[in-house]
This record gives structure tokens, C-alpha cells and sequence, in this order.
């Protein structure tokens, strides 16, 4: 399975690059299979973070992800697949995880104010030596508005459609073996600063319909950061640094994954 996942990076950046030297090629861009184009995007980092936690184990491994979508231009119907490196010390028999996903994008106006939107269903897949099978999937809802010429706010709501991290009540006290279901909402506000910089900031808070099953609880989480693009051998990517923190203060129990970070990464979209 290890063999398989290194061979799916491999595919998938293939398939970047190739997309990528394509449209540099048709300056046009004409809707291309089925009336659809493939967009990509990777990076490379010393940690991945996701709602305020560590997902490479406070850095134990280098980050490194990747997706690969297909757009319809008409309807803006989409679907994909996502990959990344993984790492938990609580769960040592996960070394990788993925997601198909499929969703719809485009633009609505609700008492004269129109924003983009984004509605999806992604499925996140644990790829694991040993038999967990923590895998789940969530619903999400994002919309996001350019209030300013400057100034754009996103906001984001999830909410997961079956167990968890495969998280299930434990049978004997109150609960009877159902599944825990997750909760999240976030808001981002991103300031360009001009000459190619801007600064971000998130907000959010995660939370459950049962949080005494999970480990440390509902928890709240914020990061601020900054980016810039920069040119790589006439290639201009995406540069960026961020602080990460959450309210939880004691997770000895669950490696201190969720106590404070700093993140570099350099990312390219196709």
C-alpha cells in the first residue's frame, strides 16, 4: 500500500506538470475533456496543519500535498482528488491519507449582495498498516466576498455525515456504540497589501454532537500569516508563513498536536 501511495504522488504531480504545460501552451484555454478543464495544485512544507492540529506530527515528517481537478466551465460542477503525507503518534500505523471529492462552485446574490460560493462532499481516507479504518466524510459550505478592493472574507461551515475520525460513543458509559458527529465553522479575512503580499487570519472552532468522546473535547483555533509569490526559475509560486494555536492546553495524551506551530510552505497552482 506504501508503494501505492508514493506511485500516486508520482502520478498525480505527472499530471500537474503536464496540465500546467499545457495551458502555458493554449494562452486561450478552451474547455477541454467533456467540456471541462483539469486545474492543480501542490505544496511542499514543514507541516500540515488542519483546524488548529498537526496532521505530520509536529513536524516528525515534511509535509506534502497535492490535488488534481476537473472543472465543467458551464455548470461549474467539479470533482477531484486530493493527497498527503501523514503522520500520527497516536495512530503510528497511518502514514498517508487522500480524498476523492465532488462538489459545485459559482456565484449567488442574497438581497443584492452577491459572493462566490462553494458547496462539496469530500471523503477523507486514512491509509493505515493496521486496521483502524478511521476514514469519514464532510459536507462543506463556503462562501467568500471581496468587501474591499483590498479586503476579501471567507467563511466556511462543516459538518462530517458519518463518525468522526471514526469516532463512536463508547458502549457501557451513556453511549450505546453510535457514531460522534463533527462540527466546524470558520471565518478568514485576507488583506493584499500590493506589490504581490497579504496577510490572513482565521478563526474557527470545532465541535461535536457528543465532545466527552473525543480526546480534548470542542476546541477553538486561530492562525494568522503572510504571503507572497516569488519566481523559481521564471516559475512563480506561492510563498507563505504562519503561526498556528488552539485553547487546548494539556493533549499529552494525544502527542501535543495541538499546541502552537509555525509553518513554511511553497505552493503551486496549474
Amino acid at each position: 500500500m506504501k508503494h501505492f501511495i508514493k506511485s500516486a504522488f508520482f502520478f498525480l504531480t505527472l499530471l500537474i506538470t503536464f496540465n500546467a504545460s499545457a495551458h502555458e501552451e493554449n494562452i486561450q484555454n478552451e474547455p477541454g475533456l467533456l467540456g471541462g478543464d483539469f486545474t492543480g495544485w501542490i505544496e511542499f512544507g514543514n507541516e500540515r496543519m488542519f483546524r488548529g492540529n498537526s496532521e505530520t506530527q509536529n513536524s516528525d515528517i515534511l509535509s506534502l500535498q497535492g490535488l488534481l481537478t476537473w472543472t465543467h466551465a458551464d455548470t461549474g460542477l467539479y470533482v477531484g482528488y486530493w493527497a498527503a503525507t501523514n503522520k500520527f503518534d497516536i495512530a503510528p500505523d497511518i502514514y498517508a491519507e487522500s480524498g476523492p471529492y465532488i462538489g459545485r462552485l459559482g456565484t449567488t446574490e442574497i438581497s443584492g449582495v452577491d459572493f462566490n460560493y462553494n458547496v462539496f462532499v469530500w471523503h477523507y481516507i486514512y491509509h493505515e498498516d493496521g486496521k483502524g479504518q478511521p476514514n469519514y466524510t464532510e459536507l462543506w459550505f463556503t462562501a467568500n466576498k471581496d468587501v474591499t478592493e483590498n479586503l476579501n472574507i471567507y467563511v466556511e461551515f462543516t459538518h462530517t455525515l458519518d463518525a468522526w475520525f471514526g469516532t463512536k460513543d463508547a458502549k457501557g458509559t451513556s453511549g450505546n456504540g453510535d457514531p460522534v458527529y463533527g462540527y466546524a465553522t470558520a471565518i478568514t479575512p485576507t488583506y493584499q497589501l500590493g506589490n504581490d503580499w497579504s496577510i490572513n487570519a482565521t478563526l474557527g472552532y470545532q465541535a461535536f454532537n457528543k465532545p466527552q468522546f473525543v480526546a480534548v473535547g470542542d476546541w477553538m483555533y486561530a492562525n494568522v500569516g503572510v504571503e507572497t509569490d516569488i519566481v523559481v526559475n521564471v516559475c512563480i509560486v506561492i510563498a507563505s508563513l504562519s503561526y498556528h494555536d488552539t485553547n487546548v492546553h494539556n493533549d499529552v495524551d494525544t502527542s501535543d498536536i495541538w499546541q502552537s506551530h509555525v509553518v513554511g510552505s511553497i505552493s503551486k497552482s496549474f
